[in-house]
């Protein structure tokens, strides 16, 4: 749940000879991408909810 996990995926993806192997790197890439971005949002929330 990280943005340097979503971009080492996406790193591998790049040099991924594969494209099916590329195409899941990418989706694990997404996945994380989102999971770090939830997870700053409930960061924020909780930080304005005591402001």
């Amino acid at each position: 749940m990280s943005l340097s996990s979503a971009r080492n995926y996406a790193l591998r993806a790049a040099k991924s000879q594969d494209q099916k192997e590329a195409a899941e790197l990418l989706s694990k890439a997404i996945l994380e991408l989102a999971l770090a971005i939830e997870a700053t949002d409930a960061k924020v929330k909780k930080i304005n909810k005591g402001a």
